[in-house]
């Protein structure tokens, strides 16, 4: 077995507790050596197993330097670096946040710092919120455009798993500055939707909001972040939402989005 053997994850939250849980069990197992968190010094998470938890003042350049060796700062010895993707595909973007990841990459060239990208799609595990007007289980939903686009799905707990299994597995050279797209299911809105009422019984009354309606949205409040993100997945390339790297990892065998909401 080839890959990576120390880990540092700055930040527990709604991606990273599930990627620090599966370096865990890899650390259990002896597959690798090392797990560090580095966390916010008023944050409320607790890891549960045999990590070192550093807390940090990301406001106090002092706190952050002391701690740096496990930041992704080039001379701290980092070896290869995983930015917050775990979302749609962001290359090539230039506006919102897909546009503010794209920068990312760009900054990490400039730093000649390598560098991995995770494309994983919607979180299947997550995104079934009011916030997002996709409260599944309320009866009442909209999604931008016809809600035939495929779009990708990946439960959260999924991703961790492929996350930690390809870079425990394979070596550099097969990771520094590529792109991963994992995707566990592939399902249009409307397809996931009457999933639901066949398993659930229940009806979803469903709003379709023209693409043309989100533009106005987003160029009336470029802050809009449900309409930018409903454009997004309106808008997927079907071509990219078919293609993926799930073959990496033969034993994946992700769950299926319908799964996932009736857990959720």
């Amino acid at each position: 077995m080839s890959g990576y053997k120390n880990f540092a994850v700055v930040g527990a939250g709604n991606t990273g507790s599930f990627i620090i849980h599966q370096l865990l069990e890899h650390k259990s197992a002896g597959t690798i050596n090392n797990v560090v968190v580095l966390t916010r010094q008023e944050s409320k998470a607790t890891i549960e197993g045999d990590a070192k938890v550093i807390p940090v003042d990301y406001s106090n350049k002092h706190s952050w330097r002391a701690s740096r060796d496990s930041t992704g700062r080039k001379e701290a010895g980092v070896k290869l670096f995983v930015p917050s993707e775990f979302g749609g595909i962001t290359a090539g973007a230039t506006d919102g946040i897909f546009g503010q990841k794209a920068s990312v990459h760009d900054q990490l060239k400039a730093l000649s710092l390598p560098y991995v990208l995770f494309y994983t799609g919607i979180y299947s595990d997550f995104v079934w919120q009011p916030f997002l007007n996709l409260d599944i289980a309320s009866g009442k939903v909209s999604v931008g455009g016809d809600g035939n686009t495929l779009i990708p799905f990946t439960s959260r707990t999924d991703i961790a798993r492929y996350v930690c299994y390809v870079l425990t597995h394979l070596p550099a050279d097969q990771l520094e500055n590529l792109a991963f797209k994992l995707f566990g299911d592939t399902k249009s809105f409307n397809e996931v939707f009457k999933a639901y009422e066949a398993k659930s019984g229940k009806k979803v009354e469903v709003t379709y909001i023209p693409i043309s309606e989100l533009d106005a949205r987003i160029a009336a409040n470029p802050e809009d972040l449900v309409s930018y993100l409903h454009k997004i997945w309106a808008t997927v390339d079907p071509i990219q939402a078919l293609d993926n790297d799930n073959y990496l990892y033969p034993d994946w065998n992700p769950s299926r989005v319908i799964d996932n909401i009736m857990i959720a």
